[in-house]
């Protein structure tokens, strides 16, 4: 990995609706926090926890709890990524094909721990692994609320 020149501002949304939501969120933190260090640029910055509907999901699928943080650091987006998911896979989270409904919509399932990278500084990214801003950012208030608590 070829760090970043400088430490770039990173904004994350985490959500749970599997097992200990409130544990699978601060455990998530800790392991990114972990992994992170030596390219860590500042204290992490967290909402509040926040309860909410299910995006996305089947009827009857249990409410998610969601948070944002944010952090300085020099890991390129693709590798932040990868530390992402190995969070995921470490709190138990099953990768799935993407699932879509007769209207052409994705299919959510429940999960342990989501992480997002919602913002990278003020770079794009569009490749097939990763886009950021988070295209569905806008479409979910939740999440402009918890990264509103946080913003610099």
């Amino acid at each position: 990995m070829t760090p970043e020149s400088q430490p770039v501002r990173v904004y994350l949304i985490l959500g749970s609706n599997m097992g200990n939501r409130r544990r699978n969120l601060s455990t998530a933190v800790s392991l990114l926090v972990t992994q992170l260090a030596p390219w860590l640029f500042s204290d992490i910055r967290e909402s509040e926890v926040l309860e909410t509907e299910p995006w996305g999901m089947a009827p009857g699928s249990e409410p998610f709890l969601n948070q944002a943080i944010s952090f300085e650091t020099t890991v390129p987006p693709e590798p932040l990524l990868e530390v992402c998911k190995w969070v995921e896979q470490k709190l138990g989270r099953i990768a799935h094909e993407p699932e879509y409904d007769s209207e052409g919509r994705r299919i959510y399932r429940p999960r342990t721990i989501d992480i997002d990278i919602v913002l990278y500084g003020d770079r794009h990214v569009d490749t097939p692994a990763l886009k950021i801003p988070h295209p569905q950012i806008e479409e979910r208030d939740y999440a402009k609320r918890l990264l509103k608590q946080i913003l610099y």
